[in-house]
């Protein structure tokens, strides 16, 4: 269904809902509701947090009607019977206007749904900034540089987008709401946040952040002691899953093999990548970062292209300044078919006896495995 009916149906309905001068004013909440798509025998439950039906509302005439009383501004959801999918709604004493549809959801009303609602149209805006510049870097507007700093800055105004109203709506549910569906924070931030004044008195989302920063801080200090018994693990022999061996053509045409490779190295990472994959060159500074400081420990890097021609393969390399490790030109998806490769960007982290330490790893895991392993 398009927007523009939905918006329609939203006008419709909100208008039909408006209270008469002579109605008495209910003091709990009440959700109009419609069903474009629906025939008239659904039933719609309302739902609460612990996932309980408390309610349910037969479909008339393609709409349904809910009516209650919450002590406080709670989550909930809304089901149609036999669906799995679950629309999500902020309850207040007060009215509300919805429409659910098969793609789309519109609802109206209630001070914090509002407020989420233009959260996540600012967020929507940031997310569509960042694949905007992408796609400049794609058709050669930009350069790698200009990429990466753009897509530093985004992230950067998202953090304080997120910080800004979590702080601003502390002492309500939706600080803790927020805060669940963002993955912003590191444990120095969230202790930052944490020590904010207005959260600091915010029973629940004080709440919420402890239960966050003793999660990371275990985490961190997990890390520590893993990290402190790493050379009595590595003495021991660890039983990996052997990586398969492949040979390819490097830049300058000779046949170099990940054997070859492996001799002499502890840990060496495949990373299979092309000179059009936008998100393989974002990463590429962070990989080159690890290589720079883990070469002289062990550590070394075959990428393996997957361009189509031998002149973007060879351009993108000196672009992104890779020149420094091993390069193999894949002919005809021969290699990555081989390691079962259905995306790109996909690194595969084995080590010196060319045993798989982890599949499809990402940077931030292979930062992990270079600090405990090296």
């Amino acid at each position: 269904m398009s927007k523009l009916l939905f918006c329609c149906i939203f006008i419709l309905l909100t208008s039909c809902n408006l209270t008469d001068k002579k109605e008495k004013v209910y003091k709990g909440y009440t959700i109009y509701g419609a069903l474009p798509n629906t025939n008239n025998s659904a039933l719609v439950y309302l739902i609460n947090e612990q996932n309980k039906k408390i309610d349910s509302s037969k479909v008339i005439n393609n709409t349904f009607h809910f009516k209650g009383f919450v002590a406080l501004p709670t989550l909930h959801q809304l089901q149609l019977r036999n669906q799995r999918k679950k629309h999500t709604i902020i309850l207040e004493n007060t009215k509300y206007t919805v429409v659910l549809g098969d793609d789309n959801t519109f609802v109206s009303g209630g001070d914090l749904n509002t407020k989420q609602l233009a959260f996540n149209n600012l967020q929507s805006n940031l997310n569509t900034k960042k694949l905007d510049v992408l796609d400049a870097f794609m058709s050669g507007e930009i350069q790698l540089d200009s990429l990466q700093n753009a897509v530093n800055k985004i992230e950067i105004d998202q953090k304080e987008l997120t910080t800004e109203y979590i702080i601003s709506n502390a002492d309500n549910l939706l600080s803790a709401t927020l805060f669940s569906t963002t993955q912003y924070f590191n444990l120095k931030e969230l202790k930052d946040l944490l020590s904010n004044t207005a959260v600091a008195k915010a029973t629940v989302l004080k709440s919420v952040l402890t239960k966050e920063i003793k999660k990371l801080q275990k985490i961190t200090d997990d890390a520590l002691a893993k990290k402190a018994i790493v050379v009595e693990a590595n003495a021991k022999k660890i039983y990996r899953k052997p990586a398969i061996m492949f040979s390819g053509d490097g830049i300058n045409r000779e046949l170099i093999s990940l054997k070859s490779i492996i001799k002499g190295k502890k840990i060496v990472l495949i990373d299979f990548w092309a000179s059009w994959c936008g998100p393989c060159r974002v990463v590429t500074p962070r990989v080159k970062q690890l290589y720079d400081r883990y070469k002289n420990k062990g550590f070394t890097i075959l990428t393996v292209s997957e361009d189509k021609t031998r002149e973007a393969w060879k351009k993108g390399i000196e672009q992104d300044k890779m020149l420094s490790w091993h390069h193999i030109f894949d002919d005809f998806g021969r290699i990555s078919s081989m390691y079962g490769v259905k995306a790109i960007p996909y690194m595969v982290l084995i080590d010196g006896n060319g045993g798989i330490i982890k599949e499809k790893i990402s940077v931030t895991e292979l930062e992990y495995q270079l600090q405990k392993l090296l």
